[in-house]
This record gives structure tokens, C-alpha cells and sequence, in this order.
């Protein structure tokens, strides 16, 4: 499913996706980002319109196309998920749910994504 929202810059610094004509969507998600990756969004949730059914990897994309600077630090040289971000679903691994990365998922489920966080 192509995800063809236009960026749309509203009076605040805040970034608005609308959807084009014809495209419905039917549910808002609401999708987390932590450490680094909040520093770039500017806060730690976003609201996003998404078209029903919708994959994580169309989640992935839409998020990127929200928040573009997102992408050199979530997505890999192919425009996959690096394997250093995290994502997860109720709190569950992408890397371990039986779709991975085309897993389907609603309104109802919370969205998050870590970077991967090194230390010792």
C-alpha cells in the first residue's frame, strides 16, 4: 500500500500528515519513541493517521515520512528497520511476532521504538 501523505507544516513547528483525496484511513496511531530517537521527534508521542489494515512497515514508513531526519537513524542502506532500533508491539519484539515486519496492526496496540543502547 503506497502511503502518499502530504507533509503539511502547520502555524506551530509541528508537522501534520494529511491524507490525500480518495485515501481513507480509519484509526490514529499512537507511536512512542525513546532515548535518541525522541530527541529528533521533539517529543515522546506522535498521533498518526494510518489506513486499515496497516503493516509495521507501513507504520515504519509513514513514521519516516512524519519525521524525515528519522530515517538516517532508523533505516538501514535498503530502507529496511536497522537492526539497531528496536520495535515493538504491546511490548513485544517486531523481530519475534510470527509477520515480523508485515505484521498488521490497529489503533488498539501501542507502537515503540528504542535504539539500540550500549554501556558498561
Amino acid at each position: 500500500m503506497d502511503l502518499s501523505w502530504v507533509l503539511v507544516r502547520t502555524g506551530s513547528a509541528r508537522r501534520v500528515l494529511v491524507r490525500p483525496p480518495g485515501l481513507l484511513y480509519t484509526f490514529s496511531m499512537r507511536i512512542s519513541f525513546y532515548a535518541t530517537l525522541r530527541k529528533i521527534v521533539g517529543e515522546k508521542h506522535i498521533e498518526l493517521p494510518l489506513p486499515e489494515p496497516t503493516s509495521l512497515a507501513e507504520v515504519l514508513e509513514a513514521v519516516v515520512l512524519a519525521h524525515p531526519d528519522l530515517g538516517a537513524e532508523m533505516l538501514d542502506e535498503s530502507g529496511e528497520l536497522d537492526r539497531g532500533i528496536h520495535l515493538f508491539v504491546d511490548g513485544r519484539s517486531s523481530r519475534f511476532l510470527s509477520g515480523e515486519m508485515a505484521t498488521v496492526v490497529d489503533g488498539s496496540q501501542s507502537i515503540e521504538f528504542f535504539p539500540a543502547v550500549a554501556g558498561g
